[in-house]
């Protein structure tokens, strides 16, 4: 099926990497997974992950994804699809259609698209709330503060929606304690409204490390493995 990349390999290596963090901490390593991020890779590269065994993927941009995941070399795999950008309304209902899980839910106008989309096809559609740790203005995301009585609406209100985590990306520095701080800020809101097995997914190809230190399960990984 092509050449064979080695980005399985690079991958292996950071999920043994990731697990270890988490068994030195006292944290079942096995409930640590890896979210691929192949939203930058080709058919090609996919597909040398995909026969490796990995079935977890998440994409931001939904027009090149629905292009790209329609080739012969991917249709034979099965995978769990997130969408990990941001979503805007009018694009909900191709994504809701077309993705096994939405991470980036952060506002009551966006869940009603998803929850009208989702009733329409007769699904239930698995989600993340995104909290927001920057300041970034290009970036999507609920503050913390308001994160709580968002979770507890969705919940209340939303029939076709079921919350099974939280995503968040933290600022782009080089400096561990704000990292550390603002992922522990996630982990808080994390352990009041959800279970240990849901999923925490945080920290990126350049600070998964200090992410699943701080109780990440499911860190988005892209360039660290398609390098």
């Amino acid at each position: 099926m092509g050449q064979n990349f080695g980005y399985f390999n690079n991958y292996s290596r950071i999920l043994k990497e990731v697990r270890a963090i988490a068994s030195e901490q006292g944290r079942n390593p096995d409930a640590v997974r890896l979210l691929a991020v192949t939203k930058y890779a080709s058919a090609e590269q996919i597909a040398d992950l995909l026969k490796g065994g990995v079935n977890l993927v998440a994409e931001s941009r939904l027009k090149e994804s629905l292009e790209k995941w329609r080739s012969p070399l991917l249709k034979d795999y099965k995978v769990k699809k997130f969408f990990i950008g941001r979503l805007q309304t009018n694009k909900a209902a191709k994504v809701v259609e077309n993705f096994d899980c939405i991470c980036s839910l952060d506002s009551l106008h966006l869940a009603q698209a998803v929850e009208r989309h989702a009733a329409q096809l007769g699904r239930i559609v698995d989600c993340f709330v995104q909290i927001k740790l920057t300041d970034r203005e290009t970036q999507g995301g609920i503050s913390p503060e308001k994160a709580g009585p968002f979770i507890e609406t969705l919940r209340k209100d939303f029939k076709h929606i079921a919350l099974k985590g939280l995503m968040a990306i933290a600022p782009d520095t080089d400096d561990e304690e704000l990292l550390r701080s603002c992922f522990k800020k996630a982990k808080k809101i994390f352990d009041v409204y959800f279970k240990p097995e849901d999923s925490l997914s945080l920290g990126m190809s350049g600070d998964y490390k200090v992410a699943v230190a701080e109780g990440s399960n499911l860190p988005r990984i892209g360039s660290a493995v398609f390098k």
